[in-house]
């Protein structure tokens, strides 16, 4: 039986039309079949770089370089537009074919009857098909070559571009086109092909906005194969210029493909930024995150045939950059220069791209050390042994950690209350035991040492600095982790404030005391009209029908800490000599909260909860933090880090976590004015009044909406 034959169809390069006969339709299904089309996913040169390239044939995300291709005086690079660099003399386009600035484009240039080409596995169903590129010559000397631009499928079944001259100095558009008869898998290339001759001799092209069009929508003739199933780890971790992922599991006819993915925008994709890059072969590295920034991730797999799966979507915020120095001073031993600047070097740029931490470091030869030493205080002193095996990157961090708090005679380390039993068991502090958790994929982790060792990760000696970039990227997050429990990192200073409490800008809040004494389950916090702040006795559903005791609030990444506005009065709660609402047009320093989360579960309804302390950040040790007292009132009282300070903490609720249903915000109704609707309810949802309005003065509801009559 002979196999069915493809009908390959090529189309003259020239404009395109949505209706490319006048009388059929395409559609774009680009964004289902192939991955970063317009090549802006990452650039071998951005928009900074400068001087002229050639003989670079680079690796693009997305795309695979062909086995034809001729690297030799040749290019095949991505350039962001508005960079200063220039390919073999010819300037990058300014401006992509719509005449935006945005992006990148994919610049190709080849010699002597070579090409450069890339292309895509995919498997397309039956349809008439486009492909569609836009290409501009960059070279004013010369339009020579082809393209070799098409659909490919074997040497005999084939569909390429006819285009052998191009254009200098504008957008053009090549449009090739095909029809499949059955499901086929095959390659969608992009490339060029040089005559006779050096590149300069030939055209220069840069590619831009790949599309895959058909004459039929996607739909159900491409669900031929579905899509991995993914499911994203929830677990993360998370600095200023990184974060990790784990993919918990896959389910897939096939994954030629699996990672991560990222971006600012809430649904991420791979034509985002994305990476497969890993430690231990299981922890994703996502790189060049722009620090305190909020950003989405979620760990997807790609079949062999081109489709993708995602799991679910993971919001984090990045943390501040480190301001970490380290400081080698020079000694009379060259060989120790050599060891300890590239270890100094390395130790500033890992603590500096994963955590927070304000701190300098001298570190100093000390022959008569044995190995190494460090004390704790505001400007720690290293000393550094002459043993060779000590004068490393793991040593110099694990004394680093001696000069963030980890040693035996700071009662922040082996005397705090987050220490079980004499100040040399486990570390109780949560931020420490999620991030080895995930790091180590286990549960129920707890960081553990001396007085002045922890363990793991705490590189206690050469026999564990094992130079793995996993092992020291574990011991900087467990330094912040630790800051972030509550181990001062510097005496002047509190604790790492962190994206504590889940929230949404445009969600109400509602706060309790996590006291049962202080009304857990009876009481609200409530501003009265001077600002000055109690918790009042009131059903959830009468709390969420008062807009006073509902809350917005927002986060800002750049110190990690959150504003609370009230929902009835937009004043903000801020600390002026204790805490209370003030009116804001612009907001201070004062109105920046810290947020830290409870450690102990609280039994509210049918689950668990965790309060968090309301913390007024200072620069000393004794912060001051929102206390609930008895019958109603509110205080401050300094932060007191034992599980037993139920009364500073507060649990963050939404209306659906109470189990009742969110109202619009109370408006207020005239004696002139009729309601529009003829039904009145009180707050219990009594029908009280049928077509006109009630006699007594109150707050009721209509068509959804609380409405005071006065």
């Amino acid at each position: 039986m002979k196999p069915k034959q493809l009908l390959l169809t090529c189309l003259f390069a020239g404009a395109f039309a949505t209706n490319a006969n006048a009388q059929e339709e395409y559609y774009d299904i680009t964004d289902y079949y192939l991955e970063n089309p317009t090549f802006s996913a990452s650039f071998d040169y951005d928009k900074d770089a400068t001087g002229d390239v050639k003989n670079t044939v680079k690796d693009v995300s997305g795309w695979t370089l062909d086995n034809t291709t001729q690297k030799s005086n040749a290019i095949g690079a991505t350039f962001q537009y508005g960079t200063a660099a220039t390919f073999y003399d010819a300037a990058i386009p300014a401006t992509d074919p719509d005449g935006q600035s945005t992006g990148g484009c994919l610049a190709l240039a080849a010699s002597f009857a070579y090409q450069v080409t890339y292309y895509q596995n995919v498997k397309l169903p039956v349809g008439k098909y486009l492909l569609v590129v836009n290409y501009r010559n960059c070279n004013p000397e010369a339009d020579g070559g082809s393209s070799t631009t098409g659909w490919w499928v074997s040497s005999s079944a084939v569909a390429t571009s006819s285009l052998t001259t191009f254009t200098y100095g504008e957008w053009k558009t090549d449009s090739i086109s095909f029809e499949l008869t059955e499901l086929t898998a095959g390659q969608i290339k992009v490339g060029f092909k040089s005559a006779t001759g050096l590149p300069k001799k030939k055209a220069l092209l840069a590619i831009d906005r790949v599309k895959l069009l058909r004459d039929t929508p996607y739909g159900d003739i491409d669900d031929y194969e579905q899509p991995p199933v993914v499911v994203t780890d929830t677990r993360y971790a998370r600095g200023a210029t990184m974060a990790f992922g784990r993919i918990k599991s896959i389910k897939a006819e096939s994954v030629a493909e699996r990672g991560f993915c990222w971006s600012e925008n809430p649904e991420p994709t791979i034509n985002d930024h994305k990476t497969t890059e890993t430690l231990s072969g299981t922890i994703y590295v996502l790189n060049e995150l722009t620090p305190a920034t909020k950003y989405y991730m979620r760990a997807y797999a790609k079949t062999e045939t081109g489709k993708v799966g995602y799991g679910d979507v993971i919001k984090f915020y990045t943390i501040p950059k480190g301001n970490v120095t380290v400081t080698w001073y020079t000694c009379d031993v060259a060989d120790v220069n050599t060891r300890m600047n590239a270890a100094a070097k390395q130790a500033a740029d890992i603590f500096n791209a994963l955590t927070s931490i304000n701190k300098g470091f001298g570190v100093g030869y000390s022959p008569g050390t044995p190995t190494a030493d460090c004390a704790y205080q505001d400007a720690p002193w290293i000393n550094m042994g002459s043993n060779p095996s000590y004068q490393r990157t793991g040593t110099l961090m694990h004394e680093m950690q001696h000069g963030l708090g980890v040693i035996s005679y700071s009662t922040h380390w082996s005397g705090n209350i987050l220490r079980a039993g004499e100040g040399t068991g486990d570390w109780l502090g949560d931020r420490v035991s999620a991030f080895l958790d995930f790091w180590d994929n286990t549960t129920g982790s707890h960081l553990h040492g001396d007085t002045q060792h922890m363990w793991p990760y705490g590189v206690n000696g050469a026999s564990e600095d094992n130079g793995k970039l996993e092992t020291y990227y574990a011991n900087a997050m467990i330094g912040q982790a630790l800051g972030e429990d509550g181990l001062q990192h510097n005496s002047k200073t509190f604790a790492e404030p962190y994206y504590a409490f889940d929230q949404e800008d445009d969600v109400k809040y509602y706060i309790k005391s996590e006291s049962e004494t202080y009304g857990r389950n009876t009481g609200f916090l409530i501003p009265h009209a001077n600002g000055q702040l109690f918790w009042h006795e009131m059903t959830p559903e009468e709390a969420v029908m008062n807009d006073s005791t509902a809350w917005y609030i927002t986060f800002t990444p750049e110190n990690q800490y959150y504003q609370f506005r009230n929902a009835a009065t937009g004043q903000y709660l801020t600390y002026s000599v204790g805490f209370k609402t003030l009116n804001r047009s612009k907001l201070t320093a004062n109105d920046n909260l810290h947020l830290m989360k409870g450690r102990v579960d609280v039994p509210f309804g049918d689950t668990n909860k965790r309060g968090y302390w309301i913390i007024h950040p200072t620069n000393d040790l004794s912060p001051k933090a929102l206390l609930a007292k008895a019958i109603g009132y509110t205080s401050n009282e300094v932060f007191n880090i034992s599980n037993d300070a139920v009364a500073q903490r507060w649990l963050i609720l939404t209306a659906a976590e109470m189990g009742v249903q969110e109202v619009e915000g109370i408006k207020t109704v005239t004696n002139s004015q009729q309601p529009t609707d003829n039904c009145y309810y009180d707050l219990q949802g009594r029908k009280v009044a049928n077509g006109q309005k009630p006699t007594a003065k109150g707050l009721y509801i209509i068509n959804g909406q609380k409405v005071i009559l006065k």
